[in-house]
């Protein structure tokens, strides 16, 4: 039942895909779209919840565990909010006459072919099925960051494909190296299957090995944003349609940070934890300082949160490289808390500048006077988003740092804090200048939709409800998600 529920969850937003192709009507293409994604969302939900009841699930090319289930929560959670998003805000776009009506179908296409490859990149079993994934995503995704085609849209789009397919070529090169390691070993017949590299740790060479995690950790690492490889990101982020950049930060950087757990796996096995240690380490806490300045320079307002996804980045590097049961425990609620409080915030971003004709944050004024639910969302998302209690992000934040003390590291731990307040301080002080204070003459003209606030209060509903109660279903998988990474990586 677990195979062909995945070919199901697969499948969906796939045939959505090709469905608001061969649709004619913009109300069809709609209606088609958020049925597919919620019932995408649904599969994705229901595969999650049998691997929390009959435990990992193995069968051909496909591979489900609770930290694949996880992912599967959040790539399935932030699809159906940024198609129910998307429906408010393209609408407005085509109303503008920034879009044209005839794009529609591709749009909505393009962004369900890029949920199936995130979803591809999850279910597989085969580190190497995983690469091919991880490229896919970023081909569906960059027609999406270039949607708008003007000369910005394109310039970003051309810095993403350069950027990651460099990052990925690396991940390539030291994904071939595994493989090679396990030819050297003897263990030819099911290549770079977990399980094979697994059962052949002890025999690999660990020189090719402590090589290939190093191409690994840059390539994927380039993908999921980690400093200094992140230079794509804020350029792509600020560029793409809001609903897009949404997925880009909260979906598609997870999905590169679950791929390098898995080679993680492998790679500890062989070497132990503290070459891999070491450069998560340096590469989370160097992301986090390096996302500090440039936050407090920013003056668009969707690079200012692209730069907080490479801090938040960041911190899930930092709790891996500590490598504890809490860290870890911490790096997967972080992991889920991150994508849906900053897909919030794009989205909001995307009401915003469509209201107020900019993306300038100095030109942003009066949100709460102008736009009250839309301004009391924006505060509480950022509020999140900057580890505020009781707001979710708080916890998985504490969790880390609490840990890094604990594991008798606080020279770490501080000066993980002390960034930390870096960013507050930078976040919090373009947040109040928006908010507060009187809007400019002829702000926030027309209303937002009301699919576009479903999605954004649907969202901090999640960020709030998980920071005031934890689920035992929700904890039971972040415990279980935690434990098979101490597993797998021998606990660093």
């Amino acid at each position: 039942m677990m195979y062909e529920l995945t070919l199901i969850a697969l499948g969906l937003p796939l045939a959505t895909a090709a469905a608001s192709l061969a649709a004619r009507r913009a109300g069809l293409v709609k209606v088609l779209n958020i049925a597919g994604s919620l019932l995408t969302c649904g599969a994705a939900f229901a595969l999650t919840a049998g691997v929390l009841r009959d435990g990992p699930f193995a069968y051909k090319w496909v591979y489900l565990d609770a930290l694949s289930g996880l992912l599967l929560v959040v790539v399935g959670l932030l699809t159906f909010t940024a198609t129910l998003f998307s429906l408010s805000y393209m609408d407005e776009e085509v109303a503008e006459g920034r879009v044209r009506p005839g794009l529609l179908p591709r749009y909505y296409a393009l962004l369900q072919l890029f949920a199936f490859t995130m979803l591809a990149v999850l279910t597989v079993e085969n580190l190497g099925l995983m690469w091919v994934g991880v490229e896919a995503t970023t081909l569906a995704s960059t027609l999406l960051v270039a949607f708008y085609f003007n000369r910005p849209a394109l310039e970003a789009a051309w810095k993403y494909v350069m950027v990651c397919n460099v990052g990925i070529l690396f991940a390539l090169l030291g994904t071939i190296l595994l493989y090679y390691a396990q030819l050297s070993a003897g263990d030819g017949g099911a290549a770079l299957s977990l399980a094979a590299l697994a059962g052949a740790s002890g025999r690999l060479d660990p020189f090719l090995v402590k090589l290939a995690f190093v191409f690994i950790l840059i390539g994927y690492g380039t993908k999921a944003g980690l400093a200094p490889m992140h230079t794509w990101l804020p350029d792509a982020h600020s560029q793409a349609p809001s609903p897009v950049s949404g997925l880009l930060s909260g979906a598609l950087l997870s999905c590169a940070l679950y791929v390098l757990i898995r080679n993680l796996g492998v790679v500890t096995a062989v070497l132990g934890g503290g070459f891999a240690q070491a450069g998560l380490l340096l590469f989370g806490l160097l992301s986090v300082a390096v996302a500090v300045p440039f936050m407090l320079v920013q003056h668009d307002i969707k690079r200012l949160l692209a730069y907080s996804s490479v801090e938040h980045v960041g911190i899930v590097s930092f709790g891996l490289g500590i490598g504890t049961p809490l860290a870890l425990y911490g790096a997967a609620f972080h992991i889920l808390n991150h994508a849906v409080a900053k897909s919030a915030l794009f989205y909001l971003a995307g009401i915003i500048s469509q209201r107020y004709g900019t993306k300038q944050v100095m030109r942003i004024r009066g949100l709460l006077a102008a736009m009250p639910a839309t301004g009391a969302m924006f505060l509480t998302a950022v509020l999140a988003i900057v580890g505020t209690p009781p707001l979710n992000v708080f916890f998985s934040k504490f969790a880390i740092v609490a840990a890094a003390f604990a594991a008798g590291r606080p020279v770490l731990g501080a000066l993980l804090l002390l960034l930390l307040a870096g960013v507050f301080a930078g976040m919090m002080y373009y947040t109040t200048r928006m908010v507060f204070g009187a809007a400019p003459a002829g702000a926030a003209a027309g209303r937002t939709g009301a699919c576009g606030l479903a999605a954004v209060a649907l969202s901090l509903l999640w960020v709030a409800g998980t920071g005031l109660y934890l689920p035992p279903w929700l904890d039971g998988l972040l415990t279980k998600a935690a434990a098979q990474i101490f597993a797998a990586t021998g606990g660093l």
